[in-house]
């Protein structure tokens, strides 16, 4: 048996990789053969990923934070041998949403001994296109990702998005949108497609999303309150999103978003382009490695 872990050493400052570098040093599982490949520069995760497809691991571990594992699920959208991560990022909602553990030499033995569970992966078509696992967002949301610090990430994690985002509601000017999707046409200022229950930070904005149910959770925050939208995001830190009337929420297999061009959108956490943006979902398409005690 063998896997093939892919690191990048600049995740979390490097914590995560310098542990996983160690283990793999005095790597102590006898029935595995582990080959670790560092990443040099933003896409390379997904080359390295791609270039495995020669010879191909019986298990690929991703050791970084969710833009990593984006890298290599964007690369590699239907990847013909299992994916497990090790997380090593600031957010980490991936390894949170499939109870994996945090601590990333852990993570390796859970993967060894863990089941595969074929979740749904999602597409954007846009400029550019991607695929993705967890979420995209519109507007607000992904102006703050735009705006938020890597160097400040790295210092103080995730209360980097807690300051930049009290910073953008000072300074965004919520431009609208509209959003069309199965039983939903709105015009909005900011929207959140998720595959995902947990979305960064902490926040749950879409509690019934089920990365293998087939559809996307999709919210939109209409109208330009700051005060609202502030109030949203604080039910939404402490797990319990209130209903109001300027916030909608619908599930659909696909939605199209269109408005100016100068909407940003993100995914997984990453800024990527701007309006407009098509995205559907892929059922069951990616193979994760999970926790044998959380596999469907």
């Amino acid at each position: 048996m063998r896997i093939s872990i892919i690191a990048n050493p600049r995740s979390g400052r490097g914590r995560a990789f310098r542990r996983v570098q160690e283990y793999v040093r005095n790597w102590p599982h006898r029935d595995w053969e582990v080959e670790l490949l560092t990443t040099s520069a933003p896409g390379h995760a997904a080359e390295l990923a791609c270039a495995l497809v020669s010879r191909p691991p019986d298990l690929l571990a991703v050791c970084g934070g969710d833009g990593t594992v984006n890298e290599v699920a964007n690369g590699m959208p239907d990847p013909p041998f299992p994916v497990a991560v090790l997380p090593a990022g600031t957010a980490n909602v991936l390894a949170r949403a499939m109870g994996v553990p945090l601590d990333p030499v852990e993570a390796v033995k859970v993967a060894l001994g863990g089941s595969v569970l074929r979740v749904d992966s999602c597409f954007l078509r846009g400029t550019p296109a991607r695929y993705f696992l967890l979420m995209a967002g519109a507007g607000f949301d992904a102006y703050v990702v735009s705006r938020t610090s890597s160097a400040l990430k790295d210092r103080v994690g995730i209360a980097a998005f807690y300051q930049s985002t009290v910073q953008c509601l000072a300074t965004y000017d919520f431009p609208e949108f509209a959003i069309e999707a199965e039983g939903l046409s709105v015009r909005a200022t900011t929207c959140v497609v998720a595959n995902s229950r947990g979305y960064g930070g902490g926040l749950v904005l879409t509690p019934s999303a089920d990365m293998t149910d087939g559809f996307l959770d999709i919210v939109a925050v209409q109208g330009r309150s700051r005060v609202n939208l502030a109030l949203f995001a604080l039910t939404a830190l402490i797990g319990r999103p209130r209903r109001y009337p300027w916030v909608r929420y619908a599930r659909a297999r696909s939605v199209n978003i269109d408005g100016p061009s100068g909407v940003m959108v993100q995914v997984d956490g990453e800024q990527i382009g701007n309006l407009p943006a098509a995205i559907r979902i892929v059922p069951r398409s990616f193979p994760l490695v999970v926790p044998a005690h959380t596999s469907r």
